[in-house]
Formats: C-alpha cells, sequence, structure tokens
C-alpha cells in the first residue's frame, strides 16, 4: 500500500487520493465505533501521502470527521468548509447510510448536519477496539456530521489549470429524498510545472 500511495502521489497527473475500506479507523456509532488496527496500519501512511479521503463502511450511518493528522483534528471543517490535506490532513467518512438496520451513535451523542446543527460535537464516551477486541474509552472532538437515515455519497470533481487554478473535488452527503446535508469541497493546487 505504501508503494501505491507515494506513486499516486508523486504523478503530477493524479490530484485528489481517495481510499476506501470496510472497517471504519475513525467511527463513534456504539455497536462498532473504531478499529484500532485500521487506524493503526493506515492512518499514518493517509499522513505521510496526504491522502484526500478515507471512504469507510461497516457501521450503517453517516458519519464524516474534521481533517484529522497525527489521531487529532486540526481545524474544524463545517459544512460547506474547503479542506486541503497538504496543509489540514485526511477526512474520514462513515458511508453506510445504505444498510438495515440503522446503527445508533453512543449514548447522549446527538445527530447533527445541515439544518440540524448541534453547538458542541465532541464525543466524551466513545471508543477505540484493540487487537484483543477489548474497548479502550475515547474522548474526541472530531465527528462534526453524524446522520442516522438512509443517505450516499456523491462526489463532483472539477480539474485544475497547472499554475492558474485548483482542482476542485466536491463530496456531498445526500438523503434519501435527495436532500444534501453536507458538503465538503477539497482543494489541490497544481504545480506550474505540470503540462508544460
Amino acid at each position: 500500500m505504501e508503494l501505491t500511495l507515494a506513486r499516486y502521489r508523486a504523478d503530477p497527473a493524479v490530484d485528489f487520493i481517495v481510499c476506501f475500506f470496510h472497517h471504519c479507523a475513525y467511527s463513534t456509532t456504539k455497536d462498532h465505533a473504531s478499529d484500532g488496527g485500521v487506524r493503526g496500519a493506515w492512518a499514518g501512511l493517509f499522513d505521510r501521502y496526504h491522502v484526500d479521503v478515507v471512504l469507510q463502511a461497516h457501521n450503517h450511518v453517516f458519519e464524516r470527521s474534521d481533517p484529522i493528522r497525527g489521531g487529532s483534528p486540526t481545524r474544524v471543517a463545517g459544512d460547506r468548509s474547503e479542506v486541503t490535506s497538504v496543509s489540514d490532513g485526511t477526512v474520514y467518512y462513515t458511508v453506510g447510510g445504505g444498510g438495515r438496520p440503522r446503527y445508533g451513535f453512543q449514548d447522549g451523542e446527538s445527530e447533527s448536519y445541515r439544518g440540524n446543527e448541534v453547538a458542541d460535537t465532541s464525543v466524551p464516551n466513545s471508543y477505540v477496539v484493540a487487537a484483543d477486541g477489548s474497548k479502550v474509552p475515547e474522548s474526541l472532538t472530531w465527528s462534526r456530521v453524524r446522520f442516522r437515515n438512509y443517505s450516499f455519497v456523491r462526489a463532483d470533481v472539477t480539474p485544475g489549470i497547472p499554475g492558474i487554478t485548483p482542482s476542485r473535488m466536491r463530496i456531498a452527503a445526500v438523503d434519501e429524498y435527495g436532500r444534501e446535508f453536507d458538503e465538503v469541497t477539497f482543494r489541490r493546487e497544481l504545480p506550474l510545472a505540470f503540462g508544460s
């Protein structure tokens, strides 16, 4: 995996790197939460190679993190934010909103999404599953958007012009009725040397 990420990040024709897998490196659902093995194996590589987005499933909800680097959020990225992985970090999405039954979040943890934002999205009572299967308590502030109903994500990419305009990838979360309830735009500057 490291060689693949290094090759893609070094390729000037690749704007965005999106990784996807099943178990969640970062999630706060009640039944599964975060998988420490996945986090330990991949998060450092995602930091090193400026992975823009990670799509995870397993948990039957939608959840989006703030940008994370080194295991901590670097800044708040609310709805309609713009993020760049070089300066901000990687954004993790849990995209299991098509699953049945829908899961719940931790006790006392509110949903938070466009039109239903909560002022404090911190989660004091989540956990990380360790290699031996034990649940290690985790208090966190990186969970920005949480939505329990059926949903999917849509990505639109606008290529940039080297040295003039950045490339942009807009990821919108959409409910079962076609209404957007979250949006983040990812930005990547293109060096002038590309294409010359």
